[in-house]
């Protein structure tokens, strides 16, 4: 199968690109790793594919509304156990992401 062919393929399979599928899977991991293993956003990014932090950080902050650091961290918080459950609030990791990552 030639390249064109497959990405015409993929396209009308997924509806994007194969670059934006890659995307799609590798912003979500790295917010995980950040928040989940406690990585920074330059040692998130190389786990999850990126050569470089500055295009990592650039197209986390168009998808997911701010920079990987500052996102990180407004979510450790909303995500700390609250005093009645002692269960983390789950729609800082819910919906929010899915949505801004479809977009």
């Amino acid at each position: 199968m030639s390249s064109s062919a497959f990405h015409l393929d993929f396209k009308s399979m997924t509806a994007m690109s194969p670059l934006q599928y890659q995307k799609r899977l590798r912003l979500p991991e790295a917010r995980r790793l950040m928040l989940g293993a406690g990585l920074d956003a330059a040692e998130a990014a190389f786990h999850v594919g990126y050569e470089s932090p500055s295009p990592f950080s650039r197209e986390y902050r168009r998808k997911l509304g701010a920079p990987p650091r500052q996102d990180a961290a407004a979510l450790k918080v909303k995500t700390q156990p609250t005093k009645d459950s002692g269960c983390p609030r789950r729609s800082a990791l819910t919906g929010s992401w899915l949505a801004a990552l479809a977009a």
